[in-house]
């Protein structure tokens, strides 16, 4: 693991500590590491230039290179007023933090939106991953959340199958402003945008339900979901308050609190 940097020119909204390493396994997993130490300042963030084993859903995987932003914020739940209920939302909480960051830096499209229940996607290829995590420790449970964007990510380089299915702000939007600084003004754009939507969620602000039910990128599209159990499919119909996703098979409306939407392509 290398050497972490602490000497950033930022100064970082909501986290009272952040980490920078060009290297990790896992931001995850360093997070994790300090978490239960119990001597980092929380809000944490752990953010790694590259990562060599980032974690996706399940058993997946996140390939990311050092063109990405991959990053890990850990957060006291009791010390925003989080109530279990509410930390299942989290993942569609952070969906729209991310996608309201890149509309603040101007890096957002029409096409930008949420893919049910942790992706951020445009034009149909993901964008970006998130992955919450609850840690039990000695002082009570913590909430690990785990962030990859795909920044100036070299899809070239990518494994056969996150090629077809991936993009990145370089490749969709073309853009010439965008380049090593917009990493780390993404991330602070990132960090303030959660805070807000934090408070929302814990205010159970109706109209952040709306916003994430506006983005959903699956509303009338014809999806496959793996229960675990069986497979489901049907016509996409909203996401709701508590971030459950809606699914008319023809015969009735089944409503989903967990699985993984099968990709078709």
């Amino acid at each position: 693991m290398a050497a972490p940097s602490e000497n950033e020119p930022h100064d970082w909204p909501f986290v009272r500590t952040l980490v920078k390493y060009e290297v990790l396994d896992s931001t995850s997993d360093r997070a994790a590491e300090l978490v239960r130490e119990g001597s980092t300042e929380l809000p944490l963030v752990i953010w790694a230039r590259s990562q060599t084993r980032g974690r996706g859903r399940g058993t997946n995987r996140w390939w990311s290179d050092a063109g990405s932003l991959t990053f890990t914020l850990a957060i006291d739940p009791a010390a925003h007023g989080l109530t279990v209920e509410s930390e299942p939302k989290l993942a569609l909480a952070t969906a729209v933090a991310v996608i309201e960051a890149l509309g603040e830096l101007e890096l957002g499209r029409s096409s930008l939106g949420i893919r049910w229940p942790n992706d951020v996607e445009f034009d149909g290829r993901k964008l970006g991953g998130i992955l919450p995590e609850r840690l039990e420790t000695n002082k009570g449970h913590r909430i690990l959340i785990g962030v990859g964007v795909n920044v100036l990510t070299s899809l070239a380089n990518a494994p056969d199958d996150v090629r077809p299915v991936a993009t990145s702000l370089l490749a969709g939007l073309h853009a010439k402003t965008i380049d090593e600084e917009s990493l780390p003004r993404l991330l602070a754009a990132i960090l303030r945008h959660f805070e807000s939507v934090l408070g929302r969620l814990v205010k159970r602000d109706i109209a952040l339900a709306v916003r994430w039910n506006d983005l959903d990128l699956l509303r009338d599209q014809w999806i496959k979901v793996d229960l675990g159990t069986r497979i489901v499919a049907g016509l996409g119909r909203g996401i709701d308050a508590d971030g459950a996703l809606y699914l008319d098979d023809g015969q009735q409306q089944l409503r989903l609190v967990g699985g993984q939407v099968l990709r078709t392509r």
